[in-house]
């Protein structure tokens, strides 16, 4: 059996890879390890602890977007040290003018979610502490908007609209 130590990187197809990397890199502040323009591919990184956690390779600046009833990806996480990471960063992408699709209490982690420029969805979290999560039903399934995102979409509003 095999046993890989992690999932090392991701890599996203993009339709415009400087838009793209600007997002990458100044909204999640990645850093760029290398730019191949050969090849239309930049390689990204945090804290440049490895080579690439996020490729971006550019295809057709007018190809589909991912569509949200077919098979494949539904987000990409970064997780974040704490509660008050996670509130500075929902901060940060309210006055970037990034859209928030929701955010939410799961349980073992506080979560908000966006979308980047191609409308993939990206998540930010951090881990919550297992005092805050062991007494319920599931520590998985959670549905609770964030305290300072009252404004926003929770999860039960999106599977709800999902539903519709």
């Amino acid at each position: 059996m095999i046993r890989p130590e992690r999932i090392a990187h991701v890599v996203i197809k993009v339709r415009d890879l400087e838009r793209s990397k600007k997002f990458y890199t100044e909204v999640l502040g990645m850093q760029v390890m290398k730019d191949v323009p050969e090849i239309g591919a930049v390689f990204l990184a945090n804290h440049a602890r490895d080579h690439h956690e996020i490729a971006l390779f550019q295809i057709s600046p007018t190809a589909e977007l991912p569509k949200p009833n077919q098979v494949g990806l539904a987000h990409i996480a970064f997780k974040l040290r704490s509660e008050e990471e996670l509130q500075a960063a929902y901060e940060e992408l309210k006055a970037k003018d990034v859209p928030v699709n929701f955010t939410v209490n799961h349980g073992v982690t506080k979560s908000v979610y966006f979308r980047d420029p191609d409308d993939y969805e990206l998540e930010v979290y951090c881990d919550n502490p297992i005092e805050e999560y062991v007494g319920m039903p599931n520590a998985y399934l959670g549905m609770d908007k964030l305290e300072y995102a009252q404004n926003d979409c929770g999860l039960a509003d999106v599977i709800a609209q999902l539903r519709q």
